[in-house]
């Protein structure tokens, strides 16, 4: 996930992983819990911070 989000590119971590397929390669698109929890809350505070201007 790391590597694909500085390269943002699919084929460049194929090539890096070593993989020969790219179904292989896209298991690491799959997004963790953790990214995901990190996402929403980005979204949230800003969604509570436009609220609050609008108040």
């Amino acid at each position: 996930m790391e590597v694909l989000g500085e390269h943002g590119n699919l084929e460049e971590v194929r090539a890096l992983q070593g993989h020969t397929r790219i179904d292989t390669t896209l298991v690491y698109t799959t997004i963790r819990p953790p990214q995901l929890k990190q996402a929403v809350g980005f979204y949230d505070d800003h969604a509570v911070r436009l609220l609050a201007l609008e108040a």
